[in-house]
């Protein structure tokens, strides 16, 4: 019965000339099919029509212009992470005030307005919240694990939809946090803002300078040219030693592989510092809340505490062959071509493929 009205509501807007004036080819089976169809069939496409386009005249727009976006309130709300809760509204699944909305970006008041998904009404949105935990090894960054492994999110209050900014691998321990603020997530963990990351590692053997000084020109991996912001042996015995690096990426296993490439594995891998976050005085498992005022400083410069912000490596150069040849400001960090050149030789000239994954060192 409802094809039957569509299919009625096309052959009228066929049947309009260039002039505007209705044409009368087809008008015989179109009063056909809307007899066949019953009286109650045009009412009901009405109303159906008016939801697609937004209601009656009188009721209030959906988007409001000084207010957050949907999705992101979504989100917020733990209804589902913001790329779902994208698809939950192009998929016609989300009102606001009785409207349905299909278009991203609408902006919303969601102390005010009544915001439902496939009909059931959302909590508020809660305050948004930033905490550091000091995670302890043998702990997964995952919200669920089909080998019953103990996850960080079983650490921290379950009923803020928190989620992690990066991760850190399951033997990794040290400073993680989280936020219900995807935006933050973003400024905080992605690579072009260089935010800060320092680790402490133990590792078999004593690094000599050659090596450290390797580490900070660069070394290149399989997802291309890694290399650190700094790096200091500040602790030794007759075997290993404690390395203090700092970095401004978040690639799956960064410090690990780095450290193996050099000849020196990583025994012990801590966080001590993320965007200027420390764990202090807190026991491994212990967490805290960010006070209003560190939490301004992270959305406004990306850290905490004094230290500059290096330029964005996406502009430090131009890329030629896959390396970066240009050297940062303080002139200590040079990517030569020459390393790529050296891999491509041994791959018989190939050139390499995938991605980088996601932060988990």
């Amino acid at each position: 019965m409802a094809r039957d009205n569509k299919t009625a509501g096309k052959g009228r807007a066929g049947r309009t000339g260039k002039g505007g004036a209705p044409g009368r080819r087809g008008a015989g089976k179109d009063a056909a099919r809307s007899a066949k169809a019953g009286p109650d069939a045009g009412a009901g496409a009405s109303k159906r029509g008016r939801a697609k386009r937004g209601g009656s005249q009188n009721q209030a727009p959906a988007s409001t212009p000084q207010g957050e976006r949907l999705q992101k309130v979504l989100s917020r709300a733990g209804v589902a992470s913001r790329r779902a809760a994208e698809q939950y509204i192009l998929d016609g699944r989300v009102t606001v005030n009785g409207v349905l909305v299909e278009t991203l970006g609408t902006r919303v008041d969601p102390a005010q307005d009544d915001i439902r998904v496939d009909g059931e009404r959302i909590r508020g949105a809660p305050p948004r919240m930033v905490l550091v935990l000091n995670k302890p090894a043998g702990t997964l960054c995952s919200e669920s694990d089909p080998e019953k492994r103990p996850l960080v999110h079983h650490l921290v209050p379950r009923d803020m939809a928190l989620r992690t900014v990066g991760r850190l691998d399951f033997n990794t321990e040290g400073v993680l946090l989280f936020t219900n603020d995807g935006d933050l997530s973003v400024r905080l963990s992605h690579p072009r803002y260089g935010v800060q990351r320092t680790y402490e590692a133990r590792v078999r053997g004593i690094p000599n300078e050659e090596t450290l000084d390797r580490l900070v020109r660069g070394v290149m991996l399989d997802d291309g040219v890694a290399q650190v912001e700094s790096v200091e042996v500040f602790r030794t015995t007759d075997r290993n030693a404690w390395v203090r690096l700092t970095l401004t990426e978040g690639r799956n296993r960064e410090v690990r592989r780095l450290l193996e490439r050099v000849g020196h594995p990583v025994m012990r891998l801590r966080r001590v510092r993320f965007a200027g976050v420390t764990a202090g005085d807190m026991k491994p498992g212990e967490w805290r809340v960010l006070s209003d005022g560190e939490v301004a400083q992270l959305e406004e410069r990306g850290h905490l505490g004094r230290f500059e912000l290096p330029p964005d490596p996406r502009k430090r150069g131009t890329r030629v062959g896959g390396a970066t040849v240009a050297t940062a400001t303080d002139g200590k960090r040079e990517v030569r071509a020459s390393l790529h050149s050296q891999v491509q030789k041994r791959r018989g000239g190939r050139g390499r493929s995938g991605g980088r994954g996601r932060e988990r060192e």
